[in-house]
């Protein structure tokens, strides 16, 4: 065998310069011929592509006519007989039921009526019912006829027609039958009518209605034309149609007759038109006449056909001046590109002579190292199964290819088979794992497979969850919105395994949270995005109450190390503070007799210190002193646990005591006064249970304090300020509302109010325990639960839940 890398280094010089002429030539060459092809090709794609969407969309109209044209009579035919199975399946039933209680004419007479109020589909039909001896005794066109004998009734062609029908019934008690006959209203003309009788035996009556085919083409004409109104050909293009007498059934001059009318050329378009559809259907180019000011005069290029069977034609067209202006685009954009390519080439070739030297020798040298690169390459295989015929191979570096490569087919085909097992296994485990998985398309950011873990979570079938947007299952409230959802979308699409929560809903709209993993996979050669949900609504509840309970108990540790190391200095502050005003007061005795020896007026010191304000600060100094040990009482109330027994009682007791309290609560700096709010008792007298009532005693009388304070706050004077107090119960539950019309808490402070030390009100106001510590009682000492609901502006109401024990 001989070598390629020999042969290649002899003859390689030869083959760079001779290839430099030969192929700058030749690409020249091949880049024109390349233009002018394309050139041909853009012109028929403009314009040959035009003629065929409109060949296709007028057929698809024709077809769509002609469907309908058949359709139209048989579905017809195939109402008028269900119309007298249901006329006589109700005379029937009518007859089965009063054939006992009542009259023969009663019941004949109930039948004749209640099928002359039936309602037809075509307004020109009417139900009739014929005795078997010729009586006409239903006619709901003509009453005038009934009773009367009309067997010798004719056609416009002589035809007896009664009798034809009485025949008809005698042979098959039921059928179709056709004749001429007038419409109503239309007397001296006879119509193609085609109806349906039915033997009614109880009383040998012939039950009968029809339909004339002229009404149900013009309905189907009526229907069709209003369909294909809505079909748009292209961006401007619409369906036009009219009659072989010029009428415009649709565009532009809809409803005028055209039949006469020229384009600027006076050629008579319409006329043109019509002998195109009769003949099969054709093209014709025109320029548009101004028939509405809403359609611009331009250069047009129509397909029209013919619907013989209704003496219509119909067509569709297109702008000849839009599609001229789109291939002067192309033809630019063409020439454009090959003076660009030529460039390109010519720099290419010089840069080929300029560096041809250098490589070719290198190339010698890297030619048989490159060999080693396409064996490599060459293991990866390809998708076919066929191997290479080794006979065929002329060159020792190709048939070790060869080899290499036949081997790689085989290895590839075995692991096709290990691969399928692997699809099974792993689809068994997809649908068996608790866990919702989904997987998604990136580009469409949609599901294309879920588990049947994901289906249960959501309450939904597969054909539902398939293609199926996970703005879907999103509730989108911030800060779990579509940005969010963007920004977690971005990061998994860079490789990065994204691990969130997020709030989705059910089917049905419940809310629920869940863990999610996501990532970037590798799925069918494709990369989709895996996504792993796991329910975690209950754990956010707990977390969420592990989280405020949390709060409490480290609180009540610092608040009871707090409150002792404060009360000492506290007492002393307070204590020295009295003892100084005692001590320059000229009222107590014992300090007359000091003050003489030491040379004071006891009242000009009063008198002193009131003009320097130093009475006025040690008053302060006791103000705050109270205002302390006030707060330390708090934080030692919250952070022991109650030794008080909890023992049976009524909760409206509780709540008629707290309310006594509240009345004689008088705040001087906020000037509010508890007696001038309405109070609204709404009890339901609630079973007895146990609980510790000065506990919940000082809960009740907190929250009313703090409504009354907060009614106080209110800006609207004209409103009556009210608190109302609910009770009920419900199982083995004790429910207590407490509501108040004041101006309501805002939504950034909801959060928070049961946090220690977080208060809304000024300073000196409150301490931001009150809340805090009646959260600690109702939860840890009750087993209960206390929340709170408001709006700005209305009001608040906080909900106490207490267990029955």
């Amino acid at each position: 065998m001989k070598s390629i890398v020999s042969m290649l280094s002899r003859y390689m010089l030869a083959l760079c310069f001779s290839s430099f002429f030969i192929f700058g030539g030749i690409t020249v060459y091949f880049m024109v011929s390349y233009y002018e092809k394309e050139l041909v090709e853009v012109e028929t794609e403009i314009l040959g592509g035009v003629e065929e969407t409109l060949i296709r969309e007028v057929s698809r109209v024709q077809n769509f006519l002609e469907f309908n044209r058949n359709n139209a009579q048989i579905q017809a035919i195939k109402n008028i007989k269900n119309f007298i199975l249901e006329a006589h399946s109700l005379a029937t039933n009518l007859y089965e039921t009063y054939k006992d209680s009542m009259s023969e004419q009663e019941l004949q007479t109930l039948i004749k009526e209640t099928l002359r109020s039936l309602v037809h589909n075509f307004s020109d039909s009417y139900i009739f019912i014929i005795g078997m001896d010729g009586i006409e005794q239903l006619n709901t066109e003509h009453p005038s006829l009934e009773q009367q004998n009309v067997i010798d009734a004719q056609t416009a062609n002589g035809r007896f027609i009664i009798r034809d029908m009485i025949s008809l019934i005698k042979a098959k008690n039921e059928g179709y039958i056709d004749y001429l006959w007038s419409k109503p209203g239309k007397k001296g003309k006879s119509y193609e009518k085609k109806s349906y009788i039915k033997l009614f035996a109880p009383y040998n009556w012939i039950i009968g209605t029809g339909a004339y085919r002229d009404t149900i083409t013009l309905k189907t004409q009526t229907e069709s034309l209003k369909r294909i109104s809505k079909i748009n050909v292209g961006k401007d293009g619409y369906i036009f149609a009219g009659t072989y007498s010029g009428i415009s059934l649709l565009g532009p001059a809809k409803g005028k007759n055209i039949l006469n009318m020229k384009d600027s050329n006076s050629v008579k378009i319409i006329q043109k038109m019509i002998a195109l559809a009769k003949s099969g259907g054709g093209f014709l180019s025109y320029t548009t006449p101004s028939v509405d000011p809403r359609y611009k005069t331009h250069r047009k290029l129509s397909y029209c056909t013919a619907v013989p069977e209704w003496n219509w034609y119909i067509g569709s067209g297109a702008n000849i001046d839009i599609l001229e202006r789109k291939l002067k685009n192309e033809k630019d954009k063409l020439w454009e590109t090959l003076i660009i390519n030529i460039s390109a080439v010519c720099a290419l070739l010089l840069l080929y002579f300029i560096t041809i030297l250098y490589f070719s020798e290198r190339f010698k040298r890297m030619l048989t190292d490159n060999f080693s690169s396409f064996r490599s390459f060459f293991r990866k295989g390809t998708d076919s199964p066929e191997k290479i015929d080794r006979s065929q191979i002329a060159f020792t570096e190709f048939d070790q290819m060869a080899k290499l490569a036949n081997s790689m087919i085989d290895s590839r085909e075995a692991a096709k088979k290990d691969l399928l097992k692997s699809e099974i296994t792993y689809r068994e485990i997809f649908n068996a794992t608790k866990d919702a998985i989904a997987v998604m398309d990136i580009d469409k950011r949609i599901f294309i497979d879920v588990n049947q873990a994901f289906l249960d979570f959501f309450g939904m079938g597969r054909t539902e969850a398939i293609g199926m947007s996970p703005e879907a299952i999103s509730f989108n409230t911030p800060p779990y919105d579509n940005k969010y959802a963007a920004e977690l979308f971005q990061k998994a699409q860079s490789g990065e395994s994204v691990h969130f929560e997020w709030m989705v809903k059910k089917s049905n709209g419940e809310p629920f949270w869940t863990d999610n993993l996501a990532r970037v996979a590798t799925i069918a050669g494709q990369k989709k995005l895996l996504i792993v949900m796991r329910d975690i609504t209950e754990r956010k509840k707990m977390q969420k109450i592990m989280i405020q309970t949390e709060k409490m108990m480290s609180v009540g540790g610092l608040a009871a190390g707090m409150a002792h190391e404060i009360n000492n200095p506290l007492g002393v502050i307070m204590q020295v503070t009295q003892n100084i005003i005692r001590r320059t007061s000229p009222t107590l005795k014992s300090n007359i007799p000091v003050a003489e020896k030491c040379n004071i007026d006891l009242d000009n010191l009063r008198h002193y210190m009131d003009k320097r304000g130093i009475t006025d600060y040690l008053h302060g100094i006791q103000e705050a002193g109270n205002r302390a040990a006030s707060i330390v009482r708090s934080m030692l109330d919250f952070s022991r646990k109650s030794n008080s027994a909890k023992s049976s009682g009524d909760i409206e007791a509780v709540i008629e005591t707290a309310l006594s309290l509240a009345s004689n609560d008088y705040d001087l700096k906020k000037q509010y006064d508890f007696k001038k709010i309405k109070i609204i008792r709404d009890y339901s007298s609630p079973p007895l249970f146990n609980f510790t009532e000065m506990e919940l005693s000082q809960v009740i009388l907190n929250l009313i304090k703090n409504a009354a304070q907060a009614l106080s706050d209110d800006e609207n004077k004209h409103k009556v300020p009210t608190i109302t107090i609910r009770t009920s119960s419900s199982a083995n539950i004790i429910r207590l509302e407490i509501e108040d019309n004041g101006p309501g808490i805002p939504h950034q402070d909801i959060k928070r109010v049961f946090e220690p030390f977080y208060t809304t009100k000024g300073p000196g106001l409150g301490t931001g325990l009150g809340l805090s510590v009646s959260y600690f009682i109702i939860t840890q000492n009750h087993g209960g639960t206390i929340t709170v609901d408001s709006t700005v502006g209305e009001g608040t109401r906080f909900t106490i839940t207490l267990p029955i024990l």
